[in-house]
């Protein structure tokens, strides 16, 4: 697992007040958890249930007031899976790091760690600033094909100001930024040019990452409000998969000293202005479905949180309370899938693994994840027979929507050389996660295989395109070496669709 840190003004800091409830399952004396489900979100929780179905209605309203930033003209498929503890301090158990929110990103896709305060995810429902960046890293996804770095945080950061008016049916979007409009008055702003090697610079300082990142919020801030039609052609070619830098070039053609006219946006004076788009809200009428959670739950979240909430915690020190919470879940239910998961996952042994996934299947023969736990085993102990294919098979006929198994699928068939086999996989994982890099490698590789060189190039591209701090340095290091073989190998890359046709 890994986890990408919500380090800027899009998270609160905790700076106040006494230890919180910690968030136990209720035989030790903890509040029932239950888990909500929508059509777009799987919400776990220890608010009361009246409160979490609530929490989960805010979600839905809040994804239907971001996707109106793309005109509201697409409904990306798939579900977000968000924990929320029930008040800011229940974090404090977890990290070192005094958080109100962060993200996550598994396996299993995207995690959403939120604290509520026993009334639902804000105190203002209208004001969602951490679940709405996180959210439109998520959507952004799907609806830019290619994205750097400063406009996806810059894009997040615009729509933290979301303002949701559900009673008039209306979203505002595009306000004042406060806490970074302060920083940029202040301390000043990074150039354009600076933002587009934000990726090269590796791990910044916290000063350094708050200046980009609020630098990234003013660019894109002041594109929209001053230069909206080009901003919106550049998304436009982003969207087609163009080449970032030069799809920029063509929408920003002939305009001159944009420099000077950000510092007279910025210092302009009382008589600049800072628009905002009033835009639809549709009302959310579908039903959620709310299930109460098990003891045994419980303790694999808790598990969970330890293993992937941010913060300086040593490895091994995560790992052995994880550990603990897994122990006491398979105490309470050996048959717990989830429990064995992480607890597969987790382990270090690839014997062992293997040992403990073929005994989920056993138990679990109609279980997808534990098909595709069996398959991952298999594969790190070496086994590339036609054992490992059928677990991979088995996998995604029990779950055609994981992009885990999909991509898995793929994968094997990219790793024993039969890419017309992995073809149809590859697609479907691309289509659930456009922007997952570990994906993208994966397509391309199939691509590179069945001998479509520039395609394949392309696909590499966006793949090193969507990294981010968060990306474990071993895929980093994949997507950047085949990268360049496929250089090596294709020249310089065009820009063909890089979505699977």
């Amino acid at each position: 697992m890994t986890c990408r840190t919500v380090v800027l003004g899009w998270v609160l800091a905790v700076l106040s007040g006494c230890s919180g409830m910690r968030a136990l399952c209720p035989l030790e004396g903890g509040h029932p958890w239950v888990e909500v489900r929508s059509p777009h979100f799987s919400v776990r929780t220890n608010l009361d249930t009246e409160t979490a179905e609530e929490a989960t209605r805010e979600l839905e309203l809040l994804r239907q007031g971001l996707l109106q930033a793309w005109s509201g003209s697409f409904d990306p498929p798939g579900t977000v899976e968000v924990i929320v503890l029930r008040n800011q301090h229940a974090l404090e158990e977890f990290t070192s790091v005094r958080l109100a929110g962060f993200s996550a990103s598994t396996s299993d896709g995207p995690v959403l760690v939120l604290a509520g305060n026993a009334y639902a995810l804000s105190e203002d429902p209208a004001d969602p600033g951490t679940q709405a960046h996180e959210l439109t890293h998520y959507l952004s996804e799907f609806a830019l094909v290619r994205q750097p770095r400063w406009l996806s945080e810059g894009l997040a950061a615009w729509l933290e100001s979301i303002r949701l008016r559900p009673e008039q049916q209306q979203v505002i979007l595009g306000g004042l930024h406060v806490p970074f409009y302060s920083h940029v008055r202040r301390s000043g702003w990074r150039t354009l040019d600076e933002l587009w090697e934000w990726d090269g610079k590796g791990l910044l300082s916290t000063a350094e990452s708050r200046q980009y990142y609020a630098s990234s919020w003013l660019w894109v801030h002041f594109f929209i409000s001053r230069h909206g039609e080009r901003f919106e052609d550049f998304q436009t070619r982003l969207m087609r998969g163009e080449e970032p830098r030069q799809a920029w070039e063509e929408s920003f053609r002939g305009v001159e000293d944009l420099a000077g006219q950000l510092h007279g946006y910025v210092h302009g004076g009382p008589h600049v202005t800072y628009p905002t788009i009033i835009a639809p809200l549709p009302p959310i009428t579908s039903p959620v479905h709310t299930r109460p959670m098990e003891a045994s739950e419980v303790h694999v979240i808790r598990a969970q949180l330890f293993l992937i909430t941010p913060g300086a915690t040593p490895p091994e020190e995560r790992l052995e309370k994880a550990e603990r919470e897994m122990a006491q879940a398979l105490r309470e239910n050996p048959g717990n899938v989830t429990a064995n998961l992480l607890r597969i996952r987790s382990t270090v042994d690839p014997y062992r693994r293997l040992e403990l996934a073929r005994q989920l299947v056993e138990r679990h023969p109609d279980s997808g994840q534990a098909w595709d736990a069996l398959a991952q085993a298999l594969d790190a102990a070496g086994n590339t027979s036609e054992e490992q294919e059928a677990a991979r098979l088995r996998a995604v006929e029990l779950q055609p929507d994981s992009v885990s198994a999909q991509n898995g699928l793929a994968g094997f068939y990219a790793r024993t050389s039969q890419p017309e086999k992995g073809l149809d996989a590859a697609r479907r994982a691309l289509a659930l996660a456009p922007g997952n890099p570990a994906v993208l490698d994966t397509w391309s590789t199939i691509l590179f295989q069945l001998g479509r060189c520039q395609e394949a190039l392309s696909a590499q591209q966006l793949a090193a395109d969507m990294l981010h701090e968060s990306t474990p340095e071993r895929l980093r290091r994949t997507v950047h070496d085949a990268l360049a073989r496929y250089e090596a190998v294709c020249g310089t890359a065009s820009t063909p669709p890089p979505t699977a046709p």
